[in-house]
């Protein structure tokens, strides 16, 4: 067989490959995966392998790495076995990535002991940020749905009490996120928010009946809640954050539908999605429209994407096997419902959310009618054979281990859910912790960087009398320059005249942004053609559109925001280069007398950081849309409720409408409404860009030459008096051995 062996390591995303124990060639297939995230290319491995050795199909493949990845080794593999092709796999394991994220926790704590290396943590506002993220515990799962799929059922199942309102008793218009934390296993606390983000309203032990209460006042924004949600344990280094958002097709709150669409959209945290299903109730509009924008997102990236979709088909205990309905062709016909809707190999999750409901809730707390519900779904799963969910379900070794050491009861395994919740716990291991763990470890190699510049310079103060001489001239001299400015008065004013272009990947994405909505507007049109329809055709031609439409417009508003925030990092990167070449000519006149110490200051000047970044205020302060503006009979953010009334009551006389006409007096302020949105987004983006840019700036005007000046009077003091420079070298040795011996430590974190 030919031998396979694979190294990866998904914290410095890197993985070497031996093929018969020798280095792939340069050109071959597999050696530009070397650093590719192992998700982008493992389902394409045995197809390269293949045409690799010409159609030879006999693989023995080594694995080192931490089993999440080989778990996707594993089913690819099977994929490969399903093809013909003959496979052996072996696993050479590697230290969990849980474990590393604590050994990384631990490093952190000893780094904020020594005093000069936490400074050098507290003087980066950026390495700040990205510690304070990398050692964030929160994981957020969002659940997902259309009306009558028994979310808030779901949810409530996995808190083991009824605490969400259903559906059907108070309909969802506001966001509840809830908090796992397994101290409080009595009760729940809430707070409500409402639109302007203050606190309205708290209760220490929050019910239903409150709940309902709060969810039906029209000024609810957000609802927090804090407990013990069962089906998860919570662990040091992450807890479950659940977020029950508002369905899309809920009319009561339009900036709510687009913050769910947001949770899907958001391809750069990619969020967990639990998109749940009616088993019983498919191809609502509602849905095709969201399902085609999870399609969308689920394309744009490699196995990441696909995975952080879960579709959990609830409500599997409406059918009966007795009757003929066929489980299994149930499931088949909502795979392929996925699929005509553009999700291929879809992860299918089926449950009865209820039962598990109800098996968690106490039993003497069963109303009457659950009492009734219970004992049929209990007979029925426990009976027959292939109402055992767990049979259905795309579930790995480790969900298997993790649901066997719970030890639940069979008829619980059988509800569905607990595979689902097991799922959770395998994403975040598998995705969450490495990228955490590699946040952390770029965060505190950054600030290890500047620690060793620093060492380095002061070190190299160890030079003979002559050489300190040529150097305290190369001091005053650049003293003298900053003096004169450096000639920055000449490149600011040029910056500030100049301004900056916006990045090409920014036009690029807004040019694609601007195409987008013709092939959508063309489609529409092909429903208009016909001229004589009776007024209900009419209503329902208009009622589509209309929703087509608005759907697009939010998708529009989150692609656009998104195209904001990737644009200001871009932005700041380019400012950051900018700043890199101002501090190389700087130094350009003393290239000449080739003093290291010289390169060594250098990049102590590079190292001055300027914390370019937008405040959350800020973005509260970007809006795509800014407020309501009466548009004829329809709002600004309703820009396509064209008064279908209104319509109706012009036709209802004559008992038929023209479609043709219908729409082409409508054409003009539709396109005319998306035309606005288009031009707003790119002012906000250009404004964002400008705002970067005056941050920038005033850093020079005020920050930079002080900073500057700071760094040449510490370097000449120590020139000029011997003990004071020899006491800086002393110290800077010991802190270059401390911080060598820290960094080898943190290598050891990521090694593979």
């Amino acid at each position: 067989m030919n031998r396979i062996q694979i190294t990866h390591n998904p914290f410095t995303v890197d993985t070497a490959f031996l093929i018969n124990d020798e280095a792939p060639a340069h050109g071959c297939k597999l050696s530009s995966y070397k650093e590719s995230r192992l998700q982008l290319w493992v389902e394409k491995l045995f197809d390269e392998l293949s045409d690799l050795f010409n159609g030879d199909n006999r693989f023995h493949v080594v694995f080192t790495g931490v089993e999440s990845d080989f778990l996707d080794i594993q089913e690819a593999a099977g994929a490969a076995i399903a093809k013909g092709m003959q496979v052996e796999l072996e696993w050479v394991q590697t230290v969990p990535t849980e474990q590393r994220l604590e050994q990384i926790r631990a490093l952190m704590a000893e780094a904020r002991e020594h005093p000069r290396f936490d400074q050098f943590i507290e003087d980066n506002a950026e390495v700040r940020q990205s510690i304070e993220e990398a050692f964030n515990r929160d994981f957020d799962v969002y659940v997902v749905a259309t009306m009558s799929s028994g979310k808030s059922t779901l949810i409530n199942a996995m808190l083991g009490r009824d605490l969400l309102p259903a559906a059907n008793e108070a309909t969802t218009a506001t966001i509840a996120r809830i908090t796992d934390n397994d101290q409080m296993t009595e009760q729940f606390t809430a707070k409500r928010y409402d639109r302007s983000g203050q606190l309205v309203g708290q209760e220490s032990n929050v019910d239903l009946e409150c709940l309902k209460q709060w969810n039906q006042l029209s000024d609810t924004q957000l609802i927090d809640i804090e407990g013990n949600i069962v089906a998860i344990r919570e662990r040091e280094d992450v807890r479950l954050v659940l977020t029950d958002t508002p369905g899309p097709n809920n009319s009561q709150d339009e900036e709510h539908q687009r913050t769910t669409m947001g949770f899907i959209q958001d391809s750069k945290r990619n969020p967990l999605i639990l998109y749940v299903l009616n088993a019983s109730q498919l191809g609502t509009n509602d849905d095709r429209n969201l399902l085609g924008l999870v399609a969308e997102t689920m394309r744009k990236g490699g196995k990441q994407s696909k995975d952080r979709f879960i579709f959990v088909i609830n409500k599997m205990d409406v059918f009966d096997p007795e009757n003929g309905e066929n489980i299994p062709s149930v499931l088949a016909r909502v795979t392929q419902y996925l699929i005509s809707n553009g999700i291929h190999n879809p992860l299918v999750y089926p449950v009865s959310a209820n039962l598990t409901r109800l098996i968690r809730k106490p039993s003497d707390q069963h109303t009457r009618k659950e009492r009734g519900e219970f004992s049929v779904m209990a007979d029925m799963f426990h009976e027959e054979p292939s109402m055992n969910m767990l049979q259905y379900m795309p579930i790995t070794s480790r969900v298997h281990r993790t649901l066997q050491d719970k030890r639940y009861s069979d008829l619980l395994l059988s509800s569905g859910l607990p595979a689902v919740e097991a799922m959770i716990d395998e994403h975040i291991d598998k995705y969450n912790f490495p990228h955490r763990l590699k946040r952390a470890y770029d965060a505190i190699s950054r600030a290890i960087d500047v620690g060793l510049n620093e060492a380095a310079l002061i070190e190299q103060l160890q030079q003979d009398e002559r050489t300190l001489a040529h150097l305290n001239e190369e001091i005053m001299g650049l003293q003298q320059r900053q003096e004169k400015g450096f000639d920055t008065a000449a490149y600011r004013d040029k910056l500030e005249r100049e301004g900056k272009d916006l990045p090409r990947e920014t036009e690029l994405e807004l040019a694609e942004l601007e195409a987008e909505m013709g092939p959508v507007i063309r489609q529409l049109e092909t429903r208009f053609t016909q001229q004589d329809v009776t007024v209900s055709i009419a209503e329902m031609r208009i009622k589509e559109a209309e929703e087509i439409l608005q759907f697009h417009h939010r998708k529009l508003m989150n692609q656009y925001e998104a195209a904001y925030r990737s644009s200001q990092d871009i932005i700041r990167n380019d400012l950051h280069a900018e700043y890199q070449r101002y501090i190389a000519e700087i130094f350009q006149n003393t290239e000449s007398l080739k003093l290291p110490i010289l390169e060594s200051l250098l990049k102590a000047a590079s190292d001055i950081s300027f914390n370019l970044s937008v405040n959350p205020d800020d973005i509260q302060e970007k809006r795509v849309v800014t407020g309501k503006r009466e548009v004829s009979d329809s709002s600004w953010w309703n820009p396509f409720s064209w008064g279908s009334t209104k319509t109706v009551h012009e036709y209802s006389t004559e008992n038929f409408v023209d479609l043709e006409k219908l729409w082409k007096e409508r054409i003009t302020r539709i396109e005319a409404e998306f035309s606005r949105l288009v031009d707003n987004a790119r002012k906000e983006i250009e404004v964002g860009k400008e705002r970067l840019v005056e941050q920038y700036v005033a850093f020079m005007n005020r920050e930079f030459d002080l900073k500057f000046a700071e760094l040449l009077s510490f370097l000449q003091a120590k020139v000029n008096d011997r003990k004071a420079r020899e006491l800086a070298i002393t110290e800077a040795k010991e802190l270059r051995a401390w911080i060598n011996c820290f960094k080898a430590k943190l290598d050891s974190t990521l090694a593979v």
